[in-house]
């Protein structure tokens, strides 16, 4: 399977200034590509809540990547990618990963339009057995800026009833609020260096 290319990019906007953006490739080539990105006080003020995510689909055959990330210098891991079937825009983000174990795995981004909200839904195809391992990149950062680690950030979130999660990791930046069909297990991480080749190209940091 051949991956999409790196420079195919799609964007998902909201209707009330801020938008979901990435590459059809999965991997992150800007600062401006994020899961949710609000606007705040639009039409300039904006926050990226959630850079993005890794996701792993575990079968009883293996541990396989759903998603791609690029770290400096110039490493590709984990590379979801190798497993993307196909990719369209329409009627918005899709993905069909086939896994090396044959199983189809469908993975859907959609942000309805005026709420400052994204929709992440992966369905299985066929028949088989499938548990997801899905770790959101949180931030809470300017989207011109990059976010690097420091001592303030609040990792715990506030449970609600049912399966759903508010995170504060600052003050004065909004709650992003999750709701799943799925579990929390509470393990977090600071992930570094990751590589926006789009931004290296413009000579930025």
């Amino acid at each position: 399977m051949n991956p999409p290319a790196l420079d195919h990019e799609w964007l998902e906007a909201d209707g009330l200034g801020g938008f979901a953006m990435g590459t059809a490739h999965g991997v992150r080539t800007r600062r401006y590509h994020a899961l949710l990105q609000v606007a705040s006080t639009p039409p300039a003020g904006r926050f990226v809540l959630v850079n993005g995510l890794d996701v792993f689909a575990v079968t009883p055959a293996g541990k396989y990547a759903l998603s791609t990330q690029q770290y400096a210098p110039g490493v590709f891991a984990p590379d979801g990618s190798s497993n993307i079937e196909s990719f369209t825009h329409e009627p918005w983000p899709t993905w069909r990963f086939r896994l090396p174990d044959g199983l189809a795995l469908v993975q859907e981004i959609f942000v309805p339009h005026g709420r400052p909200a994204a929709v992440v839904r992966w369905r299985l195809e066929g028949q088989g057995s499938v548990q997801l391992e899905v770790r959101p990149f949180f931030s809470g950062r300017d989207p011109h800026a990059l976010h690097h680690e420091n001592s303030a950030f609040r990792f715990a979130p506030e449970g609600l009833p049912g399966s759903s999660w508010v995170w504060t990791p600052y003050d004065g930046v909004p709650a992003t609020a999750v709701s799943a069909t799925g579990g929390y297990t509470h393990d977090p991480k600071w992930y570094r260096q990751f590589h926006y080749m789009e931004e290296a190209a413009r000579g930025l940091d």
